[in-house]
């Protein structure tokens, strides 16, 4: 599953060529396209429109209701920031799993998560630690959503 608010995958790209043999779901903001939308429909994957955010990016909440209208009810999500603070801002975490090394980047290496839109810390996402391990050199911590 790729969210694309612009329908920017390359039809030659191989995640778009292997879609007929794994199955491929891309979510866009808005009506996309005709001829994209078809070469990529074509090639086997399924595009489906969802709505914006005030941003124009897919919007958390439309992106899951379709996914789950269409059956998918679990993901794993392995994201960038944009979409892990998106997803986290909206409240549709229901597990964290979060790995840590043992390196020092701070302000120069990319954010994990970005902008969650909270105005306070009593909004802030709330997780409970479920289980926490090494992981070779690093550490692996498992959250359970606050109820």
């Amino acid at each position: 599953v790729v969210l694309d608010s612009r329908l920017r995958l390359p039809p030659g790209s191989q995640l778009a060529r292997t879609a007929a043999t794994v199955p491929t779901w891309v979510l866009t903001a808005g009506e996309p396209e005709g001829m994209k939308r078809r070469l990529l429909e074509d090639l086997g994957v399924k595009v489906i429109p969802v709505a914006a955010d005030g941003a124009g990016h897919v919007d958390p909440a439309a992106a899951l209701t379709a996914l789950g209208e269409a059956g998918l009810t679990r993901l794993l999500v392995e994201a960038g920031a944009a979409v892990n603070g998106a997803l986290l801002g909206a409240g549709l975490v229901d597990r964290l799993a979060w790995f840590r090394g043992g390196q020092v980047i701070g302000a120069d290496g990319l954010a994990a998560v970005a902008a969650c839109r909270v105005d306070a810390l009593e909004g802030a996402p709330a997780f409970t630690l479920v289980e926490e391990r090494g992981a070779g050199p690093d550490r692996f911590a498992l959250y359970n959503k606050k109820e």
